[in-house]
């Protein structure tokens, strides 16, 4: 049983060029119908019975993914069933209890206002930005859609300031622009009326706690963010969540370590953001690889 899984993240009718790049309804409904063609939509069963070695290998599905937990992706879910389709949304929850806005969706409203360029200038003045040794070709891999300044800024932010200086400056930005977090936050993200919504439909996953690369952490802050977020969702809605998508899950974000502490913590099954197809044999099911919406069209057509 080869398994396909598409990840989403906004859900628009359009979006501003820069920072936010939604699927709208209109793309999502023609990805249904692309899929259809050759592959069966699936759900979270299907990855549970096929992490558990228990599928045909001649059913050919389709998994829609959708991360961050924000709230225009319960128009997406509505949308889906609409189409008798359905998708599994991966929830960071420090978001949602806390009512703040993460460091990974500031930077996507500030870049949709301001350049990257102009961005780059305003880290070389606080820290080594222009100095710094960029691998280009991992970049390139890790943000296939970006232009290079683009991919350097994420990378710098993400992966190459400490977590309180890349906190500290994200923040003030943030603020600066938009104001106060918690309205942004509160119209951004779902609530818990929303997630309860996901997991009486057996579409809730955990996407840690406050999506950070689990691989930089320590083991111990590692099993934290993903127990953490594990234990609040059960907590909210009643509901023992079976998978998590790693935040970012591309090569620098993921880890032996992050594997082996996510099936400690007794979940089937996870999502890193690894191109490819996920196929019967030779698979770790806590390390499952998936697309982007935007290589779907090729994926399809190379079966």
């Amino acid at each position: 049983m080869p398994v396909l899984a598409v990840n989403h993240h906004y859900f628009r009718d359009t979006g501003p060029g820069k920072g936010i790049y939604p699927i709208t309804p209109v793309a999502l409904r023609q990805q249904v119908s692309l899929v259809r063609k050759k592959w069966r939509m699936g759900d979270e069963s299907d990855v549970v019975r096929f992490s558990h070695g228990e599928m045909s290998p001649n059913d050919y599905v389709c998994i829609f993914t959708f991360d961050d937990g924000l709230k225009e992706q319960l128009s997406a879910i509505r949308l889906l069933g609409d189409q008798g389709a359905t998708a599994i949304c991966f929830v960071p929850t420090a978001a949602i209890i806390q009512r703040t806005v993460l460091n990974v969706h500031k930077l996507h409203l500030i870049r949709s206002v301001r350049s990257d360029e102009e961005l780059s200038i305003q880290l070389s003045k606080r820290f080594d930005f222009e100095s710094y040794e960029f691998d280009d070709e991992l970049l390139a891999v890790q943000y296939r859609y970006d232009k290079p300044i683009s991919r350097r800024v994420k990378y710098f932010l993400n992966f190459v300031l400490e977590k309180l200086e890349q906190d500290m400056w994200i923040s003030e930005l943030f603020i600066d622009i938009f104001g106060t977090e918690s309205a942004v936050s509160e119209k951004l993200y779902m609530n818990v009326d929303e997630l309860n919504y996901l997991a009486k439909r057996n579409i809730l996953g955990t996407h840690a706690h406050t999506h950070v690369p689990l691989s930089t952490l320590s083991a111990q802050k590692c099993e934290a963010e993903i127990e953490v977020s594990v234990g609040t969702l059960q907590d909210l809605t009643n509901y023992k969540v079976k998978g998590i998508s790693y935040p970012f899950g591309g090569k620098s974000a993921v880890s032996d370590m992050v594997f082996s502490l996510s099936k400690k913590l007794g979940l089937d099954y996870g999502f890193t953001m690894e191109r490819g197809i996920n196929l019967n044999q030779g698979f770790n099911p806590l390390a499952l690889k998936r697309i982007d919406t935007n290589d779907l069209k090729q994926w399809i057509n190379e079966q």
